[in-house]
């Protein structure tokens, strides 16, 4: 199976070398990489640049931001499974997508998922918070749950049938995507015990109690859009449940 791996990017130079090395150095052989840059000025288009026709499309060109961009990537992928990793993020090991791939042909899944490690900006080494998504159930997402982004990975034909990210949605348009996915379509899910990202601290939405704030409004507004109603602690559990991902280091 062919896997597009897409990376959006912006004034990223300082860590997208990491994220690139990952995906380059992934076992699977059938990889396509689309890096989609959104007009950066900080020597990030030279580096990229730099790995020549080991980047299959390059996109740079101002855009209204990282979900806009990811749907580029969307939009002009060719693999059969689509898989979305950041720039400031990495692949823990070569053989990641490998077993990606192999999950979705034993199992005839629509999408599959996996773990991640939060990370110190300035210290790849120190684990800050493990984001253990564990097995999904009927219920799942109406107890604050959600997959890590990064980990998962869906059937393009998965994105052609459903849509892509909703750009109305500056803060979660990742957890309205899985949301519509998964609990609205039903999506047919599998799950990965495995630890396949290391993410570094620091995300748009988690960035500062302002940030947090928006997102969980548009939290609220993703359940709404797609005319599901949440429970009355749904929403207040989403972010207590990340108390526990923390680490005492």
């Amino acid at each position: 199976m062919k896997v597009t791996v897409i990376t959006a990017v912006f004034s990223g130079r300082k860590y997208i070398s990491e994220a690139i090395e990952s995906v380059l150095g992934q076992t699977h052989k059938d990889i396509e990489y689309i890096i989609v840059d959104g007009g950066s000025v900080d020597g990030t288009v030279e580096l990229v640049k730099s790995y020549g026709n080991k980047i299959d499309k390059f996109i740079s060109e101002p855009d209204n931001g990282v979900y806009y961009a990811l749907n580029k990537g969307i939009e002009i992928a060719s693999g059969e499974i689509i898989a979305l990793i950041n720039s400031d993020d990495f692949y823990v090991n070569p053989y990641i997508i490998s077993q990606v791939v192999e999950a979705f042909e034993k199992h005839k899944c629509d999408a599959v998922y996996s773990n991640l490690f939060y990370i110190s900006s300035s210290n790849k080494e120190k684990i800050i918070r493990t984001w253990d998504a564990g097995q999904y159930h009927a219920d799942s997402f109406y107890k604050g749950w959600m997959p890590p982004h990064p980990a998962f990975f869906v059937k393009r034909e998965i994105y052609q049938k459903y849509g892509s990210f909703n750009t109305q949605l500056k803060f979660a348009a990742d957890y309205e995507l899985m949301l519509r996915f998964i609990l609205k379509h039903r999506i047919r899910i599998h799950y990965l015990p495995k630890f396949f990202i290391k993410m570094r601290v620091g995300g748009t939405s988690n960035r500062n109690i302002s940030n947090r704030i928006k997102a969980n409004i548009e939290d609220r507004k993703a359940w709404k859009i797609n005319q599901i109603k949440p429970r009355f602690f749904t929403l207040l559990l989403k972010p207590f449940s990340k108390i526990f991902q923390y680490r005492l280091n």
